[in-house]
């Protein structure tokens, strides 16, 4: 939708009457109106440096996060952008979903969201892998669309906030209840210590962490310092037990550590996030037994850390 489309929606009460109606059709009747290979995703950066605490230097022209920026939940589930007829992944899969679910979702218009169980129940979303979805598991899950920006829209940020706010009240009304479609709440935040409060309470209720997003700012299909992500991470240890060599650009290179728990040998799985020097010299710096420090953010039901991130040799006294 064009921004002039959009102003003239604004001053047109017969427009605006006119678009709410087409918004009350099935989400399955509409076309792709976003297309995620060529115009790409907003991805965001690490809000500070998990190793130095360096905070990410804002866009030219943009203030500096937190103060300003708006503040939201990051939820642990599976991205999922509505292209105005299917829901894709990041990566452009089209996730199956049950029907009922998709009519639910407005036809020919693009919303960037999250497929969300609720906290703490990130193993449970193996129901969005499914190459055929079952209608009852996905009803007695209670599966919400957090939807947090809309790709293709013309506004600045609070513009779209505004738009996906309409667009919402329109399709829950159109239809029964238990409307699936949630506006993400944005917080203003006025100082850091906004910042610092909410994550904790927001991580003590079992959230993932927080995103933050620069005022006035565009979308943009790409990894940008518009969007920030803060997250909660543990770290633990774990002996190097192999290597797994590295491809596209880590060629030649270490592509992962291959690594057992030190509190746990029967746990194996790889940890990654080693900068270019270590990944040209392990064998020599992390021979075979080398025992190291990573970071993850939880873990599995079969105890696995999930995400896990190298940090450092462990140091030993």
């Amino acid at each position: 939708m064009t921004k002039s489309k959009i102003n003239s929606i604004r001053k047109s009460p017969r427009l605006l009457k006119k678009t709410k109606k087409k918004l009350c059709l099935s989400g399955n009747v509409g076309k792709m109106v976003y297309n995620i290979k060529q115009n790409g995703v907003m991805l965001a950066h690490n809000y500070s440096d998990p190793k130095t605490g360096k905070k990410k230097n804002p866009v030219k022209g943009f203030p500096p996060a937190p103060i300003g920026w708006y503040l939201s939940e990051k939820y642990d589930g599976y991205r999922a952008i509505w292209d105005g007829k299917n829901f894709r992944s990041r990566s452009n899969n089209i996730f199956k979903v049950p029907e009922w679910f998709v009519n639910w979702l407005p036809p020919n218009i693009a919303l960037d969201g999250e497929l969300f169980l609720g906290r703490e129940k990130f193993q449970k979303c193996g129901i969005f892998r499914k190459k055929v979805p079952i209608d009852e598991e996905w009803r007695e899950a209670n599966v919400k669309y957090q939807i947090f920006d809309s790709p293709g829209h013309p506004g600045l940020f609070e513009e779209r906030q505004e738009y996906i706010k309409q667009i919402i009240y329109t399709r829950c009304k159109c239809f029964d209840s238990n409307c699936p479609l949630v506006l993400t709440k944005q917080t203003l935040i006025k100082n850091e210590k906004e910042v610092k409060d909410a994550f904790q309470t927001l991580t003590k209720k079992g959230a993932e962490g927080i995103m933050l997003r620069a005022p006035k700012s565009p979308y943009e299909g790409k990894r940008t310092a518009h969007l920030l992500k803060y997250k909660q991470l543990f770290d633990t240890e774990c002996k190097i037990i192999g290597y797994k060599n590295g491809s596209g650009k880590y060629k030649n290179m270490l592509g992962a550590f291959k690594c057992e728990l030190v509190s746990n040998k029967k746990i194996k799985f790889d940890i990654s996030g080693m900068n270019d020097e270590i990944r040209r010299n392990y064998r020599e710096t992390h021979p075979i037994g080398t025992m190291v420090t990573f970071t993850y953010m939880g873990l599995s039901d079969s105890g696995v850390p999930r995400h896990p991130q190298y940090s450092h040799i462990r140091e030993t006294f």
